[in-house]
């Protein structure tokens, strides 16, 4: 029985270890891969990833670091990585559009998932 309960604790710990602080959990593989890989790089121009619905999707928007630059567009993710558009930034009278839609007014914040400290 002894045995029994330290492996659930040694497995639980190991669980437990993966998770990177400072990223929300229920965040998708690829989501949650790019924010642990990325953001100890001081050179990744991401400064916060926010949860949106978006086109009945939920979505993630990469949105620039204001501290390295002051006008940069926002990269839109699904759930599998894949860029959507860039939106805000710098740019004509499209800026804010995404997929036929202007993303800042349809756009349905849910949560922060990370924030560059």
């Amino acid at each position: 029985m002894k045995l029994v309960f330290f492996l659930f604790i040694f497995f639980y710990f190991i669980a437990t270890a993966c998770h990177h602080p400072g990223i929300a959990s229920g965040v998708p593989k690829c989501i949650y891969k790019e924010i642990s890989t990325n953001s100890k790089n001081p050179d990744w121009m991401t400064g916060v990833i926010k949860e949106y619905l978006f086109q009945n999707k939920i979505v993630y928007a990469f949105e620039p670091d204001t501290r390295k630059i002051a006008d940069g567009a926002t990269t839109i993710k699904d759930a599998d990585c894949n860029t959507l558009c860039n939106v805000g930034g710098f740019g004509g009278l499209a800026i804010d559009q995404c997929n036929g839609d202007n993303f800042f007014k349809t756009a349905v914040y849910k949560r922060t998932i990370w924030e560059k400290k």
